[in-house]
């Protein structure tokens, strides 16, 4: 079908209220081939707990494809607030039909267009069922017919945009295939939408960045401003998309543009593009006269007087109160003009895609904006307050400082260039899912600690699984209970699906959640929180049945924000965003037409501060009970001079407290949370629950000062995660939970053994290996679930592994004593593999640590215990179990501090020919030098290369770099190339030549600096470094010293040795290989043997590039890709016999044969790994007979 009468068909169907013959033609061109089979029902068809709801209920076609079944449904409901109201509802009602429980077969899914006939617009919805699903307790798995569904929206009609529906549906419409499952599938991708905006406000972001810089640059009173309110343009140009995209998510409710004497709810749904089209007022500049105006008066006052009517723009605009609509810094918007050009906010702009308009309005008008929160099983085709927190998320690390840097990432194209300056702040959002369980887990652990065993723990995991069992359900299935009582009637088909235990005890349970405490530390954008308060209203709704305590929405949200919800984030911008969604939040279900509500201010609920760095332990400080009194007073107030007032009088307060923190302590506080959080400590000991995802980052670039600062808190400095753990434990109560996700290299590194120790002093409920969930490639993860009670010893806990597969992962249950005795208390999943190795090794490596680690752990130590080590190897035999770290010795090489000084490749190596291909493109980075010698493109920098020879290339570019700085070429870009002439004969070298450096021309020897293709066994290395004896005179003179390009001569005494040595980066297995006479880098991890008739290298390299030896680093030594010499040194080592040596020493020889015969061109690399991969087989089968 061509283009032009598809698209007309999805207008048709999608641009306007719901009409039977246009659904059914759209849906006829999009699947092909529909059976006619159809059926329509009503009245008393319609199931009671649906009646209120659905009036008919219709299907009008059946599709198959890939051996599922999906019907084409229709469902009229009975008005507009049902469609807007009953989104589970209608979920659930789909769901009855598709598995069966309204007669007939299951069904996989169904494509159902939801309408109401006084509503314009409709959903068009993609439910999915998952049937056979592994339901999984905390102690054991069900297999059975138990099935969840899942919806995927479009709101489409009158007042939708359809740019999104169109985009995904006009493909399938024009192709002659029939769509397949998944196509289908992907058409309802909520994830692509919010990726294809991100990148269109990226663009809007940066574009209005460039046109605030312009108009900065010429207004010298713009100047001042910005500079002595601390603003910067970047700053800006967040806040004002952020107020605009605001804007859009109000606008659907119909609060803005109100007639005078019109009702709330009445607005048009596109007020933002009716005021710059003029319909309201006309103006010069849309930002100075229509939205400053708009921001900083009509959102800020309170106009109840005059019926909230709006003089300027001559509507009606709702006083929303809330921080966002304040002057970012207070600036004076009156007094100084911003005149943002009105073609940032929209214009005829081609676009690439072949749109028209590329302003800010012009891409906000094409996307669907709801003010729904996604659930889990509820998603809408549409961008939604989430989406905040992505931006928030992506663009939080772009500042003034780096922005140009930032700039040319986006321009660069290149994938994952973005991603970098996140990680410099280790700020990545959360996914849904993982959010989702985290509140889930928590509050299952936080009632059943608090109930008292007065409900079994199944009935509140069935309780707060199944949120979704609507309220209405379970009022007919109470109605029905008591007429079968009465006698009224015999049966029903309605039961009650909430256990009898949690009926008993629903107003404790109730009363439970109303007083529940939760903080978030790091609380980014909100995820959390937000989540949590999804969960504990839902459940408050679902008890309100079995309570009688009808409470609305709207009511239990802002009790809950108010009494339950507190956060602190670093970033002022996350604070903002996080206040944001909670205001969207509650905004969502304001319900009373007549009283919009102003918003509540969250001042004191979300904490701009650093959560690390507060009081010391057991320091309490007083004087708060007037402040939380005061904080409890600000929460609801409205008018602007109370409000300041009342903030004034609450931050001198703090401030006083604060003010002799550098005095008493060495260090400023800014935030502490039994200060600003201080009514939870006085009333209940510590939160109940610390939820979130805090950064991923280390100390490494952190001020020395904060760092000593970490110290004198902690006790140690760290990564920052591990910080938010103890922090996190130490603010709960006795007996509350901590539920994070994080980084998992704390289960093996030895450096965090101090984190392990702390977990394990109480009581963790549950580790989840989570893999890597996030959009960007950072570390895995894995969720930790703990309670703060150091009094229980004995007793087992979940383990998952779900890197796989998250939402079906393998369960274990760990035994806490198999971690407590496990050599430096490592975590690792609990299998059967696992677990054998932990009893066959654990009993014989823990002694040895104990006996040995300290005497091993450094040079100084081993020369001090030198007797007594050798007199311990002299005592080995065959059969006996030692430390690898016993038995060899080594460590990490030569740091030269600038590279390509010292290091080239050599001639006629693949590196080689890459270096001359490299030099003209690097030349040419040398923008100054280039002009200077009229070199302007590729072939003048060949050229000009190409009259020197290759001492005089070297020359060149060292020249260049000492003039123009060490990294003008790229950091680490190696050019020199050497010849065979200038390469020394390890072998002939004196003690002084190695010691010192050699005399002569031939002053380039080997030089192993890792190898990035993974080479195992055999590796040529194709860098050499100059060891002249000027090179090493100033390395060794300079080693340690401060400085940009200042070197460190690590363990000299190895160089020139043959050993063996693995690249620091790992896979899933270790690639480990001879490590010929030569210097190594710090890149090489080496080891040299001790022993080399009883254990000689190839013995070593053999068991590391075992499968065993994988499986013993991942799990047992460090879990993150690296594998270091120390952590190399706990391996358990067998004494082999001469026997087992010449098996591995065949092995071994083999292997080499083989790597050498593919690096001199003998077979090809397919045929080398082929003949290597048999190699494996043979030793892996040897060496796990041999340990296991």
């Amino acid at each position: 079908m061509e283009v032009t009468r598809a698209s007309k068909i999805i207008k048709d169907a999608f641009e306007s209220q719901f009409n039977k013959e246009n659904f059914y033609n759209f849906i006829n061109q999009l699947l092909k081939n529909i059976e006619g089979t159809t059926f329509i029902y009503k009245g008393a068809y319609i199931k009671d707990n649906y009646k209120d709801f659905v009036k008919t209920f219709e299907r009008v076609g059946k599709f198959s494809t890939n051996n599922k079944e999906i019907d084409i449904l229709i469902v009229q409901l009975k008005d507009a607030k049902c469609l807007e109201r009953a989104r589970s509802k209608q979920r659930n009602f789909i769901a009855s039909y598709l598995n069966g429980s309204m007669g007939g077969k299951q069904k996989d899914a169904a494509l159902v267009a939801f309408y109401a006939p006084d509503a314009v617009d409709w959903r068009f919805s993609f439910v999915k069922m998952d049937y056979n699903i592994t339901v999984i307790d905390d102690n054991i798995k069900v297999k059975g017919e138990f099935s969840s569904a899942k919806r995927f929206s479009f709101l489409v009609g009158k007042n939708e945009k359809i740019h999104t529906a169109e985009s995904r549906f006009l493909p399938l419409i024009i192709s002659d295939n029939k769509p397949s499952f998944t196509d289908i599938e992907k058409a309802f991708d909520v994830e692509i939408v919010s990726d294809e905006f991100f990148k269109k406000y990226r663009d809007l972001f940066v574009n209005l960045k460039s046109e605030l810089d312009k108009l900065y640059s010429k207004d010298e009173k713009l100047q001042q401003e910005f500079n002595s309110k601390n603003i910067t343009t970047v700053d800006f140009a967040k806040k004002l998309l952020g107020q605009i995209i605001f804007l859009y998510f109000l606008q659907k409710k119909g609060w803005f543009g109100v007639a005078k004497n019109q009702s709330w709810g009445t607005g048009p749904k596109d007020f933002i593009r009716k005021l710059f089209a003029g319909d309201y007022v006309s103006y010069d500049n849309f930002y100075t006269e229509i939205l400053e105006p708009l921001f900083y008066e009509a959102l800020r006052t309170d106009r109840a007087f005059n019926n909230h009517f709006y003089d300027k723009l001559q509507c009606k605009i709702p006083f929303l109160n809330g921080g966002l609509f304040d002057p970012i810094n207070n600036y004076d918007w009156l007094n100084n003009e911003i005149k943002i050009p009105n073609e940032v906010f929209s214009n005829n702009n081609k676009t690439k895609e072949g749109d028209i308009g590329d302003g800010i309005l012009d891409i906000f008008d094409k996307y669907n904006f709801t003010v729904n929160e996604d659930e889990p099983l509820e998603k809408e085709v549409a961008l939604d307050p989430e989406l905040l927190g992505k931006i928030y998320e992506k663009l939080n690390a772009i500042r003034d400082d780096n922005f140009d840097e930032y700039y040319i990432a986006l321009k660069s194209g290149r994938v994952g260039e973005e991603t970098k300056f996140n990680k410099e702040y280790g700020v990545y959002y959360t996914p849904r899912d993982i959010v989702h369980y985290i509140c889930q887990k928590s509050l299952i652990n936080y009632l059943f600690t608090n109930l008292n065993g007065k409900v079994p723990k199944k009935d509140i995991m069935s309780l707060v699984k199944n949120t979704e069992i609507n309220e209405e359900y379970e009022t007919i299935a109470i109605e029905k209970e008591q007429k079968i009582k009465q006698g009224d009637q015999k049966h029903s088909r309605y039961c009650s699906k909430i256990p009898d235990s949690i009926k008993e005890n629903a107003k404790d349970i109730d009363q439970l959640l109303a007083n529940i405490t939760v903080c978030d530390p790091a609380i980014g954008s909100g995820a959390f929180p937000i989540g949590m308060m999804h969960e504990i209203v839902k459940l408050r709704q679902l008890l309100s049945v079995h309570t009688a305590n009808q409470i609305n929405t709207y009511d239990l949200k802002r009790y809950c924000i108010e009494n339950s919800l507190y956060g602190v984030d670093i970033d002022l911008g996350a604070i903002e965003t996080c206040k944001l969604r909670f205001w969207l939040s509650l905004i969502v279900d304001e319900d009373d037409f007549a009283d919009i509500r102003p918003l509540p201010n969250l001042d004191y609920k979300i904490v701009c501060g650093n959560s690390l760095l507060g009081y010391p332990n057991n320091y309490k400080p007083s004087g708060l009970v007037n402040i939380e009194k005061l904080k409890k007073e600000f929460f609801d107030t409205t008018n602007p001079v109370e409000k300041n007032k009342l903030k004034k009088t609450i931050d001198e307060s703090i401030d006083k407290l604060l003010k002799n923190t550098e005095e008493s302590f060495g260090y400023r506080i800014t935030m502490d949370f039994t200060i600003n959080f201080s009514e939870v400590f006085s009333h209940n000991g510590g939160f109940d629950l610390v939820i979130g995802n805090p950064p991923y980052i280390s100390i490494k670039g952190y001020n020395q000062d904060d760092k000593q600062i970490l110290k004198y808190l902690f006790g140690f400095a760290d990564d920052f995660y591990s910080h938010f753990i103890f922090k996190g434990i130490d603010i709960l109560k006795n007996n509350g939970i901590l539920a994070f996700i994080t980084s998992k290299t704390y289960w093996t590194i030895q450096t965090k053994k101090n984190l392990r120790e702390l977990l394990l002093k109480n009581k963790i409920l549950e580790i989840y290996d989570t893999g890597n969930p996030f959009d960007a490639p950072i570390v895995d993860t894995a969720i930790v679930i703990v309670q703060k009670n150091n009094e229980i010893n004995n007793y087992k806990f979940i383990f998952k592994d779900g890197k796989n597969d998250f939402m079906n992962p393998d369960v274990f249950v760990g035994d806490i004593n198999l971690y407590k005795n496990a050599p430096n208390n490592v975590f690792f999943i609990p299998n059967e593999v696992n677990k054998k190795i932990a009893n066959k090794y654990f009993n014989q490596v823990q002694p040895l640590l104990d006996k040995w680690w300290d005497k091993i752990s450094t040079s100084k130590n081993i020369e001090k215990n030198k007797e007594e080590l050798e007199k311990y190897r002299s005592s080995l035999k065959p059969g006996d179990i030692t430390l690898m770290g016993l038995i060899t010795e080594g460590g990490v090489g030569l740091q030269t501090g600038d590279n390509s000084k010292y290091i080239g490749v050599k001639e006629g190596t693949k590196l080689a020919n890459n270096v001359r291909k490299q030099r003209p493109e690097k030349l040419l980075l040398a923008a100054e030098f280039c002009k200077q010698n009229n070199i302007k493109t590729k072939q003048d920098a060949e050229d000009f290369i190409k009259k020197f020879n290759e001492l005089e290339i070297r020359k060149l570019f060292d020249e260049i770099k000492e003039k123009y700085g060490r990294d003008i070429f790229g950091q680490g870009w190696l050019y020199r190339i050497v010849s065979d002439d200038e390469i020394a004969d390890v072998d002939s070298l004196t003690d002084d030549d190695k010691l010192n450096g050699i005399t002569g021309d031939k002053t380039f020897v080997p030089y192993d600096k890792g190898d990035k293709d993974g080479n195992r066994w055999y590796a040529p290395t194709p860098y050499y470094i100059d060891w002249s004896r000027q090179n090493v005179k100033f390395l060794k003179e300079n080693s340690g010293k401060k400085g940009e390009g200042m070197p460190v001569v690590r363990n000299p005494q190895f160089y020139f040795r043959e050993g063996f040595c693995w690249n620091n980066v790992t896979g899933v297995n270790i690639k480990c290989r001879i490590k010929a006479k030569s210097l190594h880098s710090t890149e090489a991890m080496s080891l040299f043997t001790l022993n080399d008739k009883l254990l000689p290298n190839f013995y070593f390299i053999c068991l590391l590039n075992s499968n065993f030896f994988g499986i013993y680093k991942n799990n047992f030594l460090n879990i993150s890709p690296h594998l270091t010499t120390g952590d190399a040194k706990e391996f358990p080592i067998i004494i082999p016999s001469n026997e087992q040596l010449n098996i591995f020493e065949n092995i071994f020889n083999h292997a080499v044969e083989i790597q050498k015969d593919k690096f001199a061109g003998k077979i090809s690399v397919d045929e080398a790994e082929e003949y290597l991969a048999e190699i494996q087989k043979e030793l892996d089968k040897f060496v796990e007979g041999m340990y296991l």
